[in-house]
């Protein structure tokens, strides 16, 4: 997937902050980032032994639920304790419950929450729930 595809996807998926393809190409620049990619998403994870943190899970709308995002997901628990990461971190938007269960159901646990964290165009600001799953 090109990083113009990628960016695409992105804002497609998060319009409120859609990453420019300079911001894209940046993280996908960086020794620390974990880029996986499948046709119609992706995921990109921050590796700084021995934890990571998940930057985004982007799937094109129309083709969610057809689990991509959790092939996405799992190939990423597989690749991350190749990388010596015993524990991963993500945030998600406390309404997204979709993309809440998808995480419960690779086992991570709500370890905290951000008020007001995510910004959005036209209705209040939404809490970041922060999640953490270990891989060990």
């Amino acid at each position: 997937m090109t990083p113009d595809e990628m960016t695409a996807i992105y804002a497609r998926c998060f319009p409120d902050r859609p990453w420019s393809l300079k911001e894209v190409t940046s993280l996908l620049n960086r020794r620390d980032v974990l880029p996986i990619c499948a046709p119609n998403g992706f995921v990109m994870a921050s590796c700084f032994c021995p934890e990571a943190e998940i930057l985004t899970i982007a799937v094109a709308p129309e083709h969610r639920r057809k689990r991509i995002g959790a092939d996405l997901l799992k190939e990423l628990c597989v690749q991350l304790p190749t990388r010596d990461i015993d524990t991963v971190f993500l945030e998600v938007a406390a309404g997204n419950l979709a993309a809440i269960g998808l995480y419960k159901g690779f086992d991570f646990q709500e370890v905290g929450r951000r008020k007001a964290y995510y910004s959005r165009k036209d209705a209040p600001a939404e809490d970041a729930l922060v999640m953490r799953r270990a891989l060990t």
